[in-house]
């Protein structure tokens, strides 16, 4: 049985991969900061196999020192760096204070987890172990969106930063990988559709598959890559877009 810690595990991604985690019996250390009915719920139907902190993890000094007592603590297998934040402005409108925000939690506090995890993993005496990194990017990065500048650098940061840890660090017997999702109905989907229904449009005639995705769809990538069934993968970015990046 295989242990982790994932973040950003509230709703939408994060709370599905949970789900389909404890139902193949994975042992979940959860980071979250919205704290609601279904996670609770979620708490408290696997007492066992999963534990939940809430943490605003955009606080790097306090996800540093959670991530330092966990690791003191927990044998973790894998880590898997969900939670992020979306900003949509247009250029004129961005200011110092949105680009700190953005990159305190959608880049700067995944490399912070990810640089404690490998501090622990160095000193992991069974270096034969398969451990696993999987960071969620997004397409935004590679193809470029109108108002998103400040989402996509912080996402094309967060990616090609894991891309050359996954170098640097394969000789620890840890893959790093990432996943970038499409457009998925995560929480903001009915409301997207229903105020937006001409941008939403629009992204169906841009998505091959003509549909958004599933959050289980995405959950079940990054399952694949935190389980034995990937152990070749490292350094690679899995788009989970209905074909967007590739049309």
């Amino acid at each position: 049985m295989k242990t982790g810690i994932i973040t950003g595990s509230g709703r939408g991604i994060g709370f599905s991969t949970v789900k389909l985690l404890l139902k193949k019996n994975y042992k979940i250390i959860s980071l979250t900061r919205s704290e609601n009915g279904n996670l609770n719920t979620l708490i408290h139907n696997n007492k066992k196999n999963f534990k939940n902190f809430y943490i605003d993890l955009s606080n790097i000094n306090e996800t540093r020192k959670l991530a330092k007592h966990i690791f003191s603590k927990y044998k973790i297998d894998f880590l898997i760096n969900n939670a992020g934040i979306r900003s949509r402005y247009p250029a004129e409108k961005l200011s110092d204070k949105i680009y700190k925000d953005v990159f305190d939690t959608n880049f700067f506090s995944p490399m912070a987890l990810t640089e404690e995890y490998i501090k622990h993993i160095k000193k992991i005496k069974n270096k034969k172990k398969m451990l696993s990194i999987v960071s969620l990017t997004s397409i935004v990065g590679p193809r470029g969106f109108s108002e998103l500048s400040s989402y996509a650098a912080s996402k094309g940061a967060l990616e090609y930063g894991m891309r050359s840890l996954a170098i640097e660090y394969a000789k620890y017997n840890v893959r790093i990988n990432c996943v970038a999702p499409g457009f998925t109905k995560t929480s903001y989907f009915s409301s997207f559709k229903k105020k937006k229904n001409k941008l939403y449009n629009w992204t169906l005639n841009q998505i091959p598959l003509k549909r958004w995705g599933e959050p289980l769809e995405i959950a079940n990538t990054i399952e694949f890559l935190i389980s034995d069934k990937s152990s070749y993968i490292t350094g690679n970015v899995i788009y989970v877009d209905g074909g967007w990046v590739s049309k």
